[in-house]
């Protein structure tokens, strides 16, 4: 048996990959995701309240999306500092990955029971 020293190194792109669905892998990063996707440029305050999370626990959890590379972070200073999120390049690949339109499983299926109701009706 080998040992775990012994195996081939596992590829950089596959832990990135791995920590960028584990940091999506909470129903609470998962929302914040989706708003800033729908959002871009969305400050700190505003998903707080769109989310309606405590503004230290939403701290958690952006810096866990921050830490994974999901979002990027943008800080400005207009009277008072703003801190706005919007996806990083691999947020943006990955909300494509998740969210793309699927073909629906069953529409096959309905469009032979279509077929096949048409062709008796004639």
């Amino acid at each position: 048996m080998k040992k775990l020293a012994d195996r081939e190194e596992t590829d950089p792109e596959v832990i990135d990959r791995l920590r960028a669905y584990t940091a999506l892998d909470n129903p609470i990063r998962l929302r914040a995701f989706r708003l800033i996707h729908e959002s871009p440029g969305v400050p700190f305050n505003q998903i707080a309240r769109r989310i309606r999370i405590e503004s230290g626990l939403l701290a958690y959890h952006m810096g866990v999306l921050k830490a994974a590379r999901v979002v990027d972070v943008t800080y400005e200073r207009e009277g008072r500092q703003v801190t706005s999120y919007r996806l990083g390049a691999r947020g943006e690949a990955l909300f494509s990955e998740l969210f793309r339109k699927r073909p629906s499983p069953t529409s096959k299926a309905a469009q032979g029971v279509l077929r096949s109701v048409a062709v008796r009706q004639h």
